[in-house]
């Protein structure tokens, strides 16, 4: 039976070798969370991974195989573990693989070590039916590497979007805006009296300053090259802190409208019932690189519109009040 994973604004983790091509930006991250929680759904509550005994070693590896059969959706069913013992030869040919592709994948962390008696290893159902369980992720292809992320990712509660690819093509291509150096002095003489303490805790937790040492780090210097020539302008610090929260607070709005649409349209319709294959990610992932530049446009189109607006409106008030004072005095 299909089990269907509901994806709204979320998401899933992230490869050594990612899967898809290029990235989609950090303001579009925002659904790259929401998978972990319908994960948790799936195969109910899980105990916190760490160091452990090899039961519990193998006991998450069956949530993880579960979870996985879930996801595959389609394919034939993983049975679940049996009572039944394998030597490797023996797992290796109710697996329908090798003896070498199981050493393989036991020296890559995809099989726990089977349990040793004397000189013999002794394998269970568990690492049967993770064996046909990487058969079928091989068969939708991905790579060795890949399954091993993913079934990392799962166990250390990570998200699996990273895993999947799809949060770099969410990210958007190039690199991201590189940190600038700033030193005590130099802010002291841009903004004089004005550099309040208080100013300067709010500027931290808002993220736009951060202590590095003997000097300051500023995340984003095109924002603060920005903020320094309103000031410069006439604007004081306390006003453009002000409004630069309030922008932050829309813009994540948009940005969550705009992410909703895309998962709700592109993204749950490939993931409605099963683990898409590479292939199909790296076309999703394709798609979604190609519609940054556009929404890009719509935003910068309706910012380009709507400051003359906000400015005519504002600006026709103060003069009609203006007048009005100079009618009323007349």
């Amino acid at each position: 039976m299909r089990t269907c994973l509901d994806i709204s604004v979320t998401s899933l983790p992230r490869l050594s070798e990612p899967l898809c091509a290029g990235a989609l930006r950090r303001c579009w991250a925002t659904w790259c969370r929401v998978v972990s929680e319908q994960v948790q759904t799936l195969v109910g509550a899980r105990d916190a991974v760490g160091g452990g005994s090899a039961r519990d070693y193998d006991r998450r590896m069956t949530d993880v195989s579960l979870f996985f059969q879930r996801l595959l959706g389609n394919a034939a069913p993983v049975a679940a573990a049996v009572a039944a013992e394998y030597t490797v030869d023996e797992l290796a040919q109710a697996a329908q693989t090798t003896v070498r592709n199981v050493r393989a994948y036991q020296d890559r962390g995809l099989l726990s070590p089977p349990e040793r008696r004397g000189r013999v290893g002794v394998y269970n159902g568990e690492h049967l039916a993770r064996l046909r369980l990487v058969g079928q992720l091989l068969e939708r292809g991905y790579s060795i590497a890949s399954i091993r992320e993913l079934f990392d990712a799962w166990a250390q509660g990570r998200d699996l979007a990273h895993v999947l690819g799809l949060d770099q093509a969410i990210r958007g291509p190039g690199e991201p805006e590189q940190p600038g150096r700033l030193e005590f002095a130099e802010l002291q003489a841009i903004f004089a009296d004005d550099l309040e303490e208080a100013v300067i805790d709010r500027a931290m937790a808002m993220g736009l300053l951060q202590f590095a040492g003997d000097h300051l780090s500023v995340p984003s210097p095109r924002l603060f090259a920005a903020g320094v020539e309103l000031y410069r302008a006439g604007i004081p610090l306390p006003a453009l802190l002000d409004e630069l929260e309030s922008i932050r607070r829309h813009v994540e709005q948009v940005s969550t409208g705009i992410v909703q649409m895309i998962v709700g349209h592109l993204v749950n319709p490939l993931l409605q019932s099963s683990l898409p294959r590479a292939d199909q990610l790296e076309g999703l992932s394709a798609q979604l690189l190609q519609l940054r530049p556009l929404v890009e446009q719509v935003v910068e189109a309706e910012l380009a519109r709507g400051l003359p607006v906000a400015a005519n409106r504002e600006l026709s008030e103060r003069v009609h009040q203006l007048l009005q004072g100079f009618l009323q005095r007349g």
